[in-house]
């Protein structure tokens, strides 16, 4: 599912009315299925739909709230774009199971699956694939608990039977201190798995207002874009996670047919 030849992009659809970046523009369901129009036009190749903000200081929603605010987008967004890869953004196991009924292919959990019933999922429905994010720094050795925290995945997942390929990691870029955000940036080669593709996420994030200088999420895009790029250069990131889906687009098509000649 994620061992790809180009690069992906998955777009940010948050139906949330307190995003960190976007907070209230797409919570309501005419709003949000426009945007993903908007981003299929741009040539998205995964939408990343989540009704949670987990930005600093938030308040966690239920389970049920975050079902009310994301199904009947999933719905309507299934209904206009059967073959799109659709992907939530949730570590709540209610929410991912009735999402993947409601047409979902992937799971984006940002606590990497903590919820061991999550890997039943991937063992139901043998087509979704999976995000497994590293969260919050706990030990002084960044580079030796990511990979401690990739090995217990892929140690669960062959366990279970689960195909590699439907697996990607994320570092976890933007949940950690702006030293360990920038030793991943600079040395992702620390935090690549064998077999599994890599996303990494820097839209909008703090990293991009300490680089840029900019205040306000909103302003960060062509920051976002640069260090996306300086990202796709290494050769080592499989999708890219972003907000701005036609700038990131159209900013890979350049830097591809430069490269290629």
């Amino acid at each position: 599912m994620f061992q790809i030849e180009k690069i992906q992009v998955m777009g940010v659809l948050n139906v949330t009315p307190d995003s960190f970046s976007d907070g209230g523009k797409y919570d309501r369901i005419d709003w949000a299925v426009q945007h993903a129009k908007e981003m299929v036009e741009a040539g998205v190749d995964i939408i990343d739909i989540g009704g949670q903000s987990t930005r600093p200081g938030y308040v966690e929603i239920s389970a049920e709230e975050e079902l009310k605010r994301v199904l009947p987008v999933i719905q309507e967004i299934r209904k206009l774009f059967p073959e799109l890869s659709l992907s939530i953004d949730t570590y709540f196991y209610k929410v991912a199971k009735e999402a993947i009924l409601a047409g979902i292919n992937i799971i984006n959990d940002i606590h990497g699956f903590c919820d061991e019933r999550m890997f039943e999922l991937l063992q139901e429905f043998p087509k979704v694939g999976a995000v497994l994010m590293h969260a919050e720094k706990e030990t002084e050795d960044l580079v030796e608990e990511i990979q401690e925290f990739y090995e217990d995945k892929v140690s669960q997942c062959e366990k279970r039977g689960i195909s590699l390929s439907r697996i990607c990691f994320d570092p976890g870029v933007g949940w950690k201190n702006k030293k360990d955000t920038m030793d991943i940036l600079k040395h992702l080669h620390h935090y690549v798995y064998p077999e599994i593709a890599l996303l990494v996420g820097v839209s909008r994030k703090r990293i991009i207002g300490w680089l840029t200088g900019e205040k306000e999420a909103i302003d960060r895009d062509l920051g976002t874009i640069v260090t996306s790029l300086y990202l796709a250069n290494t050769g080592q990131v499989d999708v890219l996670r972003v907000h701005d889906v036609k700038g990131m687009r159209q900013a890979l098509h350049v830097w591809e047919r430069l490269k290629n000649g």
